[in-house]
């Protein structure tokens, strides 16, 4: 069976039935596709949503693939606590794609005045939102000086029937590209793929160098060549078994304010110009399924994180053996990462929180001893409280960059760009003190392995 959006649906169905919900009811696009979800994560349920009917529309929308570590390790078929290590060994063992003379996605072309973003259920999220956002793509563009493929998920607000912002991080390897064809007053290549299997989005996260391909990372994930067609009006492969692709150009030439947008800070990002991207044509499988993320929910931060939780567990383990894990917890969004260690020498724990500070741009850094579950913010809150004095536990480090949208950042100087921030580092472990208290629980192999059927009706 070929690995696309379908057929992991399907598996979901077959497997873990409670983690998929099909709506019949007819939703609104604007606000009320975001509402029930909102509502889901208030009451503490996230499956994935396929909403079958969408007013003034004929695409059903599939939304949460990325809510919980559990949604991706169904998709890798690994546990939730092999995720990260699967992502690893994906950067390292990667699999080109595989060209194809065609592929379901061709199975509609829409080209000229018929490529028009108005077929497309694009979801408004957030009451205050600018306008409808595409959120969920991934856009593949092809560098016009060396030929190099790069591809990343970026937000693209609807501007008219056939154009849409291209909000691209400035450190980002696309907006590196943009800026030198902006130089040369040439426009990008750029293809927005909807609609794959999950994989596809976790490949997204890479935090490799430029050339390092995301659809190479795909296939390491699947264990198979991503099959790619040629797309019917830019210089860019697709994904032949993709439900949605949209092509067009980016133009150098060209800005448009994007914003405000709910972020995955959960606030307003203000407005921005972000660049224009002009849509050449649309392609898309018959019957096809809308993908959208729901970008102050979280499934945004926890495919955000799986980046961040790959690239700094292998950093942090070269530079301190003792890490046993790490965990970007939803709770901090994206700032804040958990890191376990085995601590075997006074000052390992600053040391740890240090390092993790350095490997990525969080904000802040929790360093716990092994006893302490990283995936539950309650036993890290504990540490914190039981395992810390504020005067030297804690350490702050200003004027750092951590992100462009951080809304309490600060300037470098008077009238400068809001753009630094202080970062704090929590040394929350024990001091190898043999009189420090044990903690108080009935016998450890008793309690574990206690079976509550037997004492429960």
């Amino acid at each position: 069976m070929t690995a696309d959006l379908r057929s992991f649906l399907d598996t979901l169905e077959k497997n873990t039935p409670e983690l998929i919900v099909r709506v019949e009811r007819e939703v609104e696009p604007r606000w009320e596709i975001s509402s029930v979800q909102k509502r889901l994560q208030a009451d503490g349920d996230l499956p994935v949503m396929v909403f079958e009917h969408v007013a003034g529309h004929q695409i059903p929308v599939v939304t949460n693939l990325f809510s919980t570590k559990k949604h991706l390790a169904l998709a890798l078929d690994t546990t939730p606590e092999r995720v990260i290590e699967r992502f690893g060994d994906a950067q390292i063992n990667r699999i080109p794609p595989r060209k194809v003379p065609s592929g379901p996605v061709k199975d509609v072309v829409l080209t000229g005045d018929s490529a028009n973003l108005d077929i497309l259920p694009i979801v408004t999220h957030c009451e205050k939102d600018a306008g409808p956002y595409l959120t969920a793509g991934m856009t593949i563009v092809r560098d016009p000086d060396s030929g190099e493929l790069n591809a990343g998920v970026y937000r693209h607000l609807y501007l008219s029937p056939n154009t849409l912002t291209m909000n691209m991080a400035p450190l980002c390897h696309a907006a590196e590209i943009t800026k030198r064809a902006e130089a040369k007053g040439v426009s990008v290549d750029a293809a927005i793929v909807l609609g794959h299997h999950p994989a596809m989005g976790m490949a997204s996260q890479q935090r490799g160098t430029f050339g390092e391909y995301e659809l190479d990372t795909m296939g390491g994930l699947l264990g198979e060549p991503v099959d790619v067609v040629r797309a019917e009006t830019v210089d860019v492969p697709v994904p032949a078994d993709a439900e949605i692709v949209i092509e067009g150009r980016i133009r150098t030439d060209a800005w448009e304010d994007d914003g405000p947008f709910g972020d995955y800070w959960l606030y307003y990002a203000p407005p921005k110009p972000a660049r224009v991207f002009e849509v050449t044509a649309i392609t898309h499988r018959h019957n096809p399924l809308f993908h959208d993320v729901f970008p102050v929910g979280p499934e945004h931060l926890v495919l955000f994180s799986l980046g961040m939780e790959g690239v700094v567990f292998s950093q942090l383990k070269a530079l301190v053996p003792q890490v046993l894990a790490i965990n970007v917890p939803v709770s901090g969004s994206g700032n804040l990462v958990y890191v376990q260690i085995q601590k075997d020498f006074e000052g390992l724990g600053v040391n740890t929180a240090l390092a993790a500070l350095g490997a990525y741009r969080f904000k802040c850094a929790v360093v716990v001893d092994e006893d302490i579950d990283i995936y539950d913010d309650e036993r890290v809150l504990w540490a914190i409280m039981t395992r810390t004095q504020a005067d030297r536990s804690f350490f702050t480090a200003p004027g750092s960059y951590i992100s462009r949208v951080d809304p309490t950042g600060y300037p470098a100087y008077p009238g400068g760009p809001a753009l630094l921030s202080t970062r704090l580092g929590i040394d929350a472990t024990k001091p190898l003190n043999p009189n420090f208290p044990e903690v108080a629980e009935p016998p450890s192999p008793l309690w574990r392995h206690i079976k509550l059927k037997d004492y429960l009706p």
